[in-house]
């Protein structure tokens, strides 16, 4: 047997064995140390400290004087049974000091950067936005904190954002060359592809295996630590977090979430999710995460530090099939309008769309003029088709018309020449309409014709404009409606939905 296992069975310890490992990589990391600084490093109570310590004297792991210290024995257990024996611990502590742990980020940073810049586009129909490369640095020094990273089985769990390769770097820098530890599970084969071209190049290993989450499986409990970006959705959250844990090895393991800020209501299901499954919220990095894209959350996310206890299960069995939709644009599928600065051509994007991203957009340019600027002006929300019994009666055009001309917006002699030349532009016959100017200097308007209505009304001091546009469901002259009202207010922004109304 182990002789870690055997001192934990003398012990009666009921940590797992990893407690121990912990506790001699970080006496033969820092050389010699006493069972206060010991404790206070590990967390872990003096009386315990103590009687390891006896259990190494008594195996002859540890020197038998009054300095918890190592002696050959112990050092070569470490290098050879617990793989210590090539990393640089010299360059490794130094990482404790500020100067010195700058440079090794500015030496990853120029290393890695090369790599960052030539990864796959990101998907966005897997709710994917690549993390910056600062971001990935940020992780990797978290995980290099913990001086038992060099030992661990870490696992990146549809991660998107080359950490895995991040670390591998840095490893490498500190003369861990020949590590195996290292893995990333992901549906993704593209990011696979590119990530095992890339270890191979750079002499690493990283293990890689294509994975459908939703798919029941055989999740063999293997990693110590498991790293977790999901899609931004409560139910994404809820199926890769559950995965995650049927990944991890024990009550000793880890789990770092990557995700972003919710409203209140949503944010008290993410704790109840937590508390639920018996996971204990170690630590938070408000913000820590950074992408390039992901506007759905302000390109930012939390990082959480989630601990495994022995009570610890997923809410969703890996015997289980999962069927709920898990990703943003099954679940609120939208399209975007982008408009050209150039020759004010309008592009539509996104769900059900060729162009998915802005990003997109700019590197394929207008099709129009091949100008490579735009400014948005608006989302739609895309409607599930209606059933062969419901009757659709009509489209509801909901617009915010935002930074107009306030001039404009207080003549309303102006607002109702405006609104009659578009409604005839878009063949809108008008059968009657009023129009009214309110003390506070708005302008209310209202244009009715057969079976439809079109309203606007004013906040000069606010530079907006509020409007809506019930018509037929047929309704052929959307864009030129839009534009005309964004040209004729000159409004540098707009937004608007549409509703399909039925019965």
């Amino acid at each position: 047997m182990n002789t870690l296992n055997v001192i934990k069975n003398n012990m009666n310890l009921l940590h797992p064995v990893e407690v121990l490992e912990t506790l001699l990589i970080r006496l033969y990391l820092y050389e010699r140390t006493s069972n206060k600084e010991l404790s206070l490093k590990s967390g872990l109570p003096i009386p315990l400290i103590s009687a390891f310590k006896k259990e190494l004297i008594k195996y002859n792991h540890a020197e038998n004087k009054g300095i918890f210290k190592l002696n050959p024995t112990g050092i070569k257990y470490v290098e050879n049974k617990l793989g210590y024996k090539s990393i640089d611990i010299e360059k490794y502590n130094l990482l404790s000091s500020a100067e010195k742990r700058t440079e090794f980020e500015n030496e990853l940073n120029f290393l890695l950067e090369p790599i960052y810049n030539n990864r796959p586009q990101a998907n966005v129909l897997l709710d994917q936005a690549h993390a910056t490369l600062a971001t990935s640095i940020r992780r990797v020094m978290l995980l290099l904190n913990n001086p038992n990273t060099f030992k661990q089985n870490i696992l990146f769990l549809g991660d998107d954002d080359l950490t895995s390769l991040a670390l591998m770097m840095a490893f490498k820098k500190l003369g861990h060359h020949a590590s195996e530890n290292i893995f990333v599970k992901d549906i993704d084969q593209g990011l696979l592809t590119f990530i095992q071209q890339t270890a191979k190049k750079n002499n690493f290993v990283i293990n890689t295996a294509q994975l459908e989450l939703k798919l029941a499986n055989q999740y063999a409990k293997n990693f110590d630590i498991v790293l977790t970006d999901p899609p931004y959705t409560l139910s994404g959250l809820k199926l890769f977090l559950s995965r995650a844990i049927s990944f991890t090895k024990n009550d000793n393991s880890e789990i770092l979430l990557s995700f972003g800020q919710k409203k209140p209501t949503e944010q008290q299901e993410i704790q109840r999710l937590f508390n639920h499954q018996n996971l204990l919220i170690k630590n938070i990095y408000p913000q820590f995460n950074q992408y390039h894209g992901g506007s759905i959350i302000s390109s930012t996310s939390d990082l959480y530090v989630l601990s495994v206890t022995a009570q610890t299960y997923p809410v969703i069995s890996g015997k289980t099939l999962y069927s709920d939709k898990i990703y943003t644009g099954e679940i609120n599928p939208r399209v975007k309008f982008y408009q050209c600065k150039s020759c004010h051509h309008m592009t539509t994007i996104g769900h059900g769309k060729d162009i998915l991203t802005i990003e997109q957009l700019i590197k394929i340019t207008c099709n129009q003029c091949h100008g490579s600027k735009f400014q948005y002006r608006g989302q739609e929300k895309v409607n599930s088709p209606i059933p062969m019994a419901t009757r659709q009666l009509g489209a509801h055009i909901i617009i915010d018309m935002k930074d107009c001309e306030a001039e404009i917006l207080t003549s309303v002699s102006t607002i109702e020449r405006i609104m009659l030349d578009i409604a005839e532009q878009c063949q809108l016959k008008v059968v009657a309409h009023d129009f009214h100017q309110f003390e506070s200097w708005g302008v209310s308007g209202v244009l009715i014709s057969a079976g439809s209505h079109f309203t606007l009304h004013t906040w000069p001091e606010y530079h907006y404009a509020a409007l809506d546009l019930f018509v037929r469901y047929d309704f052929e002259y959307q864009e030129i409606f839009i534009t005309q009202l964004q040209t004729r207010l000159n409004a540098q922004e707009y937004e608007y939905k549409m509703l399909q109304r039925s019965f």
